[in-house]
């Protein structure tokens, strides 16, 4: 009879060990993260003030854009853009290519997420190659920021999207492809940190912890030395810059990475207003420059 009462006392003194351990696992990572994290000076304001040429330009271009949900953010933004430099928006509509009264449109659509078995690449090539290629002077896609997550393989992400660009490139000699830099998240605080560190321990990944942020540092950091000097159009530089010009700066495990300014985030990955129409003026001077090739 004594065998099972021990049984009976270890096992929640083991659950108490096992909790103690995981806090003081986490106290020395958020230690590491409080300690290093900082803002670094880059130069300029990534999204500089748009000029009315530009917008006339982008107005008379037919643009696919392919995206999901911080796309969302920064299409509803472009008409308020327009709006403050009293010149008419092009049309946006999902799916739609009936151009405005400059000759130009933006049509856009939702592709999958990586994470849900749906490859958002397969979703915008099927997409470019089932007429949207032949209706369009430039076309881009976003990856979601579930998209790359702790676990992702990125290089591997990355080598699929370099060669399906590749070949609608090679495809479609008339469009101008724009590519675009991974989204964000906010850092975690420290209970979400908590969460993140229990589902590190089940063997489970989680698209807002520090480690996802720096897979999508990997990610961004090779779709910039692959498409410098081309076009770009870069988001996360946008998402992690504040207003002052200083980039939100963190490590993790002496890595370090980028996060989404909390000053233009409406929850852990959205943009609210001040964030979306900084992105959506970037975004249309992107495709300002990529109209002028």
């Amino acid at each position: 009879m004594l065998a099972p009462t021990r049984w009976r006392f270890r096992r929640p003194v083991a659950a108490v060990v096992a909790v103690i351990v995981l806090v003081l696992a986490l106290a020395l990572v958020m230690a590491d993260r409080w300690s290093k994290e900082k803002s670094i000076s880059i130069q300029g304001n990534v999204a500089s003030a748009i000029t009315t040429a530009d917008l006339t330009a982008v107005a008379r271009t037919r643009v696919f854009f392919g995206h999901f949900s911080v796309g969302m953010n920064v299409l509803d933004a472009v008409p308020g853009v327009y709006a403050d430099h009293g010149v008419s928006a092009p049309p946006i509509e999902r799916g739609g290519t009936q151009p405005g009264p400059n000759g130009g449109f933006i049509a856009h659509q939702f592709i999958g997420i990586e994470e849900d078995g749906k490859p958002p690449l397969q979703d915008f090539d099927r997409a470019m190659r089932g007429g949207m290629g032949r209706q369009v002077d430039v076309a881009l896609m976003k990856f979601c920021w579930g998209d790359v997550q702790s676990n992702t393989d990125v290089d591997a992400l990355f080598a699929r999207y370099r060669d399906t660009m590749a070949a609608l490139e090679r495809d479609f000699p008339n469009v101008t492809f724009i590519h675009v830099t991974e989204p964000l998240t906010t850092e975690p605080g420290l209970f979400t940190e908590l969460k993140i560190g229990l589902k590190t321990l089940l063997g489970r990944g989680d698209w807002r912890g520090q480690q996802s942020n720096v897979a999508r540092e990997r990610m961004n950091a090779l779709i910039r030395g692959e498409y410098a000097g081309r076009h770009l159009f870069d988001l996360a530089a946008i998402e992690s810059t504040k207003p002052d010009g200083m980039r939100v700066l963190g490590r993790y495990d002496n890595q370090e990475y980028f996060a989404l300014y909390d000053g233009y985030a409406s929850d852990f990955a959205h943009l609210n207003a001040v964030g979306s129409k900084i992105a959506a003026t970037a975004f249309l001077e992107a495709i300002a420059q990529a109209s002028r090739k």
